[in-house]
């Protein structure tokens, strides 16, 4: 069953309940012209990525190649979450291939044509220990800078599978998880990352959304460590026993940090040694000032970090063009953001601006799905 409701804020929600791949038709069935738009939209990017950064005249056929390559990898890692998107393509009325495109576009495009170009859709988190909070609790979030014309096809998503975990997540319309809360306290997020060894594989969406389907923290962790990946990404992952760790993953590397105390930033470029070998380009100015940034951020607030400060950080304007809150920088900008206390159970979501727009609790604001 769905229910859909725009609270105050502004911040529309999804809810769903059922097998997934019912909540999958459900989700296709209520954002039919919608996914329909943000797939040409995320098609025409990777094109005109292709022609400007590679000398490429890629087709979509030339896209579709390499995410049919990428079906049987993600059914293997997730079948449930497989599942949820082939209902997503029979409500669409959208091949399988069309949609899982749209959920795995950042890594498939790398696949399909490597280039050496920064990636401008970017993304700055953070996790704190409780040495760094008021409250001792961890916090983690991030802000989530997209096309800026994807905008208005961002969306948070309640789901209640069968059989399965509550999950409460910001993504946009089709798509599985992209930042995320389950009821058992997992939180996951992720930053982009871009290496050489990008192939056919699991792509990120449904790395999360496979890690939010975990009960332990240590199952969640090890989901994403062990995948096929298709391409690389920055993950954190915390819980409600306030452990928390960073996974800084190429294709074929992932190298897991557990996080005892302190805090970490991250933006778009890899730290650990043998990513950053398999990265062939130097970071983009504005990854290396929005690191810098949120680590000054985090180091100034230890020991006084808590939800509304961590709010601002996503909202900063330092640095001008290479802020952290980024406003249509080479047709980029911060389509949203989220804050989450695994310890307390809370996801804070943003749509838009996180300094104009409204904070919303999801896990509070999400109606019930009968």
């Amino acid at each position: 069953m769905l229910v859909a409701r725009r609270n105050d804020g502004g911040v529309r929600i999804l809810s769903f309940s059922g097998r997934p791949r019912e909540i999958g038709r459900a989700f296709g069935e209520q954002c039919r012209e919608e996914i329909a738009a943000l797939y040409e939209l995320r098609l025409a990017n990777a094109i005109a990525h292709a022609r400007a950064h590679a000398g490429r005249a890629l087709t979509e056929q030339h896209v579709l190649e390499v995410t049919r390559a990428c079906l049987e990898p993600t059914r293997a890692h997730d079948p449930a979450g497989f599942d949820e998107l082939t209902g997503v393509a029979e409500g669409a009325g959208r091949s399988l291939a069309q949609i899982l495109t749209l959920n795995g576009l950042t890594d498939i495009r790398d696949v399909v044509t490597w280039s050496p170009a920064p990636d401008q859709e970017g993304c700055t988190a953070f996790v704190a220990r409780g040495d760094v909070t008021r409250d001792g609790h961890t916090l983690c979030g991030q802000t989530w800078d997209l096309q800026t014309d994807n905008m208005p096809y961002v969306l948070a998503v309640h789901r209640r599978p069968r059989g399965g975990l509550a999950t409460w997540s910001f993504t946009t319309v089709g798509c599985l998880s992209l930042i995320g809360l389950n009821e058992a306290g997992i939180a996951v997020g992720t930053t982009n990352l871009k290496t050489l060894d990008a192939r056919p594989g699991v792509p990120y969406l449904s790395l999360i959304h496979r890690a939010l389907a975990c009960r332990r923290y240590e199952d969640a962790v090890a989901s994403i460590c062990a995948a096929p990946r298709a391409g690389a990404h920055f993950y954190y992952v915390a819980c409600r026993d306030e452990r928390a760790c960073v996974i800084e993953c190429s294709a074929t590397q992932a190298a897991r940090v557990e996080l005892e105390r302190g805090a970490r930033g991250q933006t778009n470029h890899c730290r650990i040694p043998a990513n950053v070998a398999a990265q062939a380009s130097a970071p983009s100015s504005s990854s290396r000032a929005r690191l810098a940034r949120i680590e000054a951020l985090l180091a100034g607030a230890r020991g006084r970090l808590d939800l509304a400060a961590a709010k601002g950080f996503l909202a900063d304007r330092a640095n001008g063009e290479d802020a952290i809150l980024r406003e249509d920088y080479d047709d980029t900008s911060t389509n949203g953001a989220v804050v989450m206390v695994p310890g307390r159970g809370e996801l804070w979501a943003c749509g838009g601006s996180p300094e104009t727009g409204a904070w919303v609790e999801l896990v509070r604001a999400s109606p019930a799905p009968g």
